[in-house]
């Protein structure tokens, strides 16, 4: 029936479900809509404050934001105790944002007001979230630790903080339950003290550190400290499982720079997420039995280091974690992988093993059009390196990252594309070849055509291929073929040329690589998961 309240027929623990990630504002305006909606906000568990809420200017908003907080979590009580509070709060400026926050001495500071009340100390899932609008960066309040309601919480995700204050150690910091700790766009965090929050409990699992950046401080007398250079920063992680380290700083307090690395001990660890600050590369100092997945992302600012020194970083962290069982690069450049250059330092011998678990490696990485040699080398390295490897994807993009951003004019890019099918479609019906299609393709590829490499020969059974061209080259077409005509065990081939649609052009053409393969394998269309 058309006029049917099917919302209603919803049962009460759906309902419920659904206001937990409700703002406060309208989750609590939904108990006028009938008697048995009074209540069901307050049994939800949760209390959302966002500014979004709120029309009009960031700093008009406050009186009615402090308000209508007081007013949810006084509304709870034994029978309806806080699991999850959540405080958002963006602006179209930092000042603003900050002047919401924190509006001189005489008044209190909101992110404090809220964590203290006495309804925050059964609450479970926190989240603290100041923003610019449409951005994630930048720092606008100060967090002290023991404001924190520390007795129930598993999940902690704090982002925006500029200080991060934690009381010394004669201060007791207990987080016995917590699991999850993200802390993301953080300006000062001492490294001491995240080491005592993280040895507070037994249960974290998750940890999240992205553009934070990581004071070491020294808890010896200073006759013992040597005053030369900054040690290595450490962080154990006993628990842990997920851990992720993305554009974080680590400096040492005294010296004023970074320090000369991070020995990172997580025996537990399944799955690393890096991306690395280059003058502190992360060594893994425990041996990770169970490390499942590694996720390194290499594509640094050219004018913000050197070419040697992402290569020189890239593979030595490699080489740390060489037991995973899946492995994601992502790289700027092809010569980071490729050994076609003189470099400063040695790259690992092409017939040393790096790899003896990895099953799937995923590679993301651009190269200049005319390259296709490092870029053959670069493959075959890592061919080399990954003899039991069952699956590959390879990402190349001869397009420049400012030449991507300003690829968008997708419509008339469609109608080209459209055009060039109906041509191909019309020369296939008259059983004719299309001449503005090389059908043809010639073999060699440096560094892999006429090499033997293990995985090929007994172990790889599916190649997902993806290219994003700015300019045409056939490098795509020579590695489908090359990999149709010597993978001996393959089973499926992906292929997605982005902007070009190759595989509507080359299946005809693969079809004859298929047939005259020793293994039969089908030809997909990539999906766009990859």
């Amino acid at each position: 029936m058309a006029g049917d309240d099917r919302i209603s027929h919803l049962p009460d623990e759906l309902l419920q479900h659904i206001l937990y990630f409700a703002p406060a504002k309208e989750a609590a305006s939904t108990s006028a809509l009938a008697r048995r909606w009074r209540t069901q906000w307050l049994s939800s568990g949760a209390v959302n404050l966002d500014t979004c809420s709120y029309p009009g200017l960031l700093y008009r908003k406050r009186p009615a934001f402090v308000r209508d907080a007081d007013a949810a979590l006084a509304a709870r009580g034994r029978r309806w105790p806080l699991r999850k509070l959540t405080f958002r709060v963006e602006g179209n400026h930092r000042d603003n944002i900050r002047l919401f926050l924190r509006h001189g001495d005489d008044i209190k500071d909101i992110v404090d007001t809220v964590l203290t009340h006495v309804a925050a100390r059964s609450v479970e899932e926190l989240c603290i979230d100041a923003r610019l609008e449409g951005r994630r960066d930048g720092v606008y309040y100060d967090l002290s630790v023991p404001s924190l309601p520390s007795e129930n919480l598993r999940v902690l995700r704090i982002s925006g903080c500029r200080y991060l204050k934690i009381p010394p150690v004669s201060v007791p910091v207990a987080f016995p339950r917590l699991e999850e700790l993200r802390i993301h766009f953080c300006y000062d965090v001492q490294l001491q003290g995240l080491q005592r929050v993280i040895d507070s409990t037994t249960q974290l699992a998750v940890l999240d550190l992205h553009s934070v950046c990581i004071y070491s401080e020294y808890d010896v007398p200073a006759a013992a400290v040597d005053y030369s250079s900054p040690p290595p920063a450490t962080l154990r992680c006993p628990s842990v499982t997920a851990l992720v380290l993305s554009d974080c700083t680590w400096m040492d307090r005294l010296h004023r720079e970074d320090t000369a690395g991070v020995n990172l001990d997580a025996p537990m660890l399944r799955w690393f997420r890096y991306k690395p600050n280059l003058n502190c590369p992360v060594a893994l100092i425990s041996q990770a039995t169970s490390l499942r997945r590694l996720d390194i992302d290499f594509c640094h600012d050219p004018c913000a280091a050197t070419h040697d020194q992402i290569w020189a970083s890239l593979w030595q962290c490699v080489d740390t974690f060489s037991n995973t069982r899946v492995l994601k690069l992502k790289l700027s450049h092809i010569d980071h992988v490729s050994s076609g250059e003189t470099k400063k330092v040695q790259l690992p011998s092409s017939n040393t093993v790096l790899f003896h678990n990895l099953e799937r490696l995923e590679l993301e990485v651009q190269y200049m059009p005319g390259q296709s040699k490092a870029a053959g080398e670069a493959i075959a390295y890592l061919l080399r390196c990954c003899p039991v490897i069952s699956e590959l994807r390879l990402s190349l993009s001869t397009t420049t990252l400012e030449a991507h951003h300003r690829y968008v004019d997708a419509y008339r890019v469609k109608d080209q594309l459209d055009f060039g099918k109906s041509v191909d479609q019309f020369f296939s019906r008259h059983g004719r070849k299309n001449p503005m299609i090389t059908y043809e393709v010639r073999d060699h590829i440096h560094g892999l055509s006429g090499e033997s490499f293990a995985c090929l020969q007994s172990s790889l059974r599916s190649v997902s291929l993806r290219f994003r061209r700015e300019k045409s080259d056939i490098f795509g077409v020579r590695l489908v073929k090359f990999f149709a005509e010597n993978a001996m065990l393959l089973e499926e081939m992906y292929i997605d040329n982005g902007n070009q649609k190759l595989h509507e052009h080359i299946n005809h053409t693969v079809g004859r690589w298929v047939a005259s393969s020793s293994s039969g394998f089908a030809v997909l269309t990539l999906e766009r998961s990859m």
